[in-house]
């Protein structure tokens, strides 16, 4: 099939949400895997302990998929990162996520991605602003999610740095930010359901290590390892696709690009709580390979475009091969 066929065409929606769905289905009859162990929140538990039910756990987890790959087109519509329509974003980050058993089930690490997402909107919105209030905004939310996943405060000092990026680093923004992040709490301590020391669960907990021989028989291992590099390689194909482009655009997919190495590297230094920046990993992948492919529809682009499917289809079936 043409590659442009898939870039806009209403049957790839449907045929990622069916994909995407079965895939889930499959996972959860036929896949063995360790599920997902979130560290507690300063308040509440993590999400991975919110739904009892299997089927519960993997409906809302769905949905809440489904619904991070639509905000993905939504921000390419609003913002043009990719400059053109598509619908590759969607069907990556779908394909990105079922190819991992241990995010079919609802985790930290899931909403970390959508929630993310989310901020994107406010946060490529304040391109060249003055206003405080989109890093208060952020910053609050981000405040307000550690409350059962501490490890949202690690995306902070990104932000910042994408406010320089995106003409945004003022005095103004800094200080909505901070008041931003710490007013959740200011609040929570003043009226006595938090202690003051319950904010020592912000501080990083990383326990690298390196193993002494990687899982190579762990077909996780190569899902990883795959997605990485490509987004290494859309990643630096995007630096080169945009350099003619207006400034903003090349701000906004500079900042994705950016996302996508941070993600990256928390991922290898909390090798431990993988889970945690692989859905976040998986959406910066996906706008990356979004735009590379929709960009590049000559022979080499086919070529390669069916490769990466086959590629992640083949690790979705070693996942349900028994052990």
């Amino acid at each position: 099939m043409n590659l442009k066929s898939f870039i806009n065409n209403k049957y790839t929606l449907v045929g990622s949400i069916v994909f995407y769905l079965a895939g889930v289905y499959l996972t959860s009859r036929f896949a063995t895997y360790l599920p997902c162990e979130g560290s507690p929140g300063i308040l509440f538990p993590s999400a991975e302990r919110w739904l009892s039910s299997p089927l519960s756990n993997h409906s809302v987890n769905s949905i809440l998929i489904l619904s991070g790959g639509i905000l993905l087109l939504r921000i390419n519509n609003l913002f043009s990162l990719i400059q053109k329509h598509t619908l590759l974003p969607f069907l990556f980050f779908l394909l990105l996520e079922v190819c991992s058993p241990s995010l079919s089930l609802l985790c930290n690490g899931n909403i970390m991605a959508v929630v993310l997402t989310t901020i994107l909107f406010s946060f490529f919105s304040a391109y060249q602003q003055e206003r405080a209030q989109p890093a208060f905004l952020m910053m609050g939310i981000i405040s307000l999610c550690t409350l059962f996943c501490p490890e949202f405060a690690y995306y902070i000092p990104l932000f910042i740095i994408g406010f320089a990026q995106i003409r945004y680093f003022t005095l103004k923004s800094l200080l909505g930010a901070f008041i931003g992040f710490a007013t959740p709490f200011w609040i929570l301590i003043g009226i006595g359901i938090m202690p003051f020391s319950g904010l020592s669960a912000l501080i990083p907990d990383f326990t690298f290590h390196i193993p002494e021989t990687l899982p190579f028989n762990d077909p996780q291992f190569w899902t990883i390892v795959l997605t990485a590099l490509l987004g290494l390689f859309s990643g630096t194909a995007t630096l080169y696709t945009t350099f003619n482009e207006k400034r903003q655009t090349r701000a906004y997919n500079g900042f994705i690009n950016l996302l996508s190495v941070y993600s990256a590297i928390l991922l290898i230094i909390d090798y431990r709580n993988y889970t945690l920046y692989l859905p976040v990993l998986n959406m910066a992948v996906a706008m990356q390979a979004a735009f590379f492919f929709t960009n590049n529809t000559k022979k080499y682009g086919v070529v390669l475009f069916y490769l990466i499917l086959t590629l992640y289809t083949g690790l979705f079936v070693w996942n349900l091969l028994p052990v």
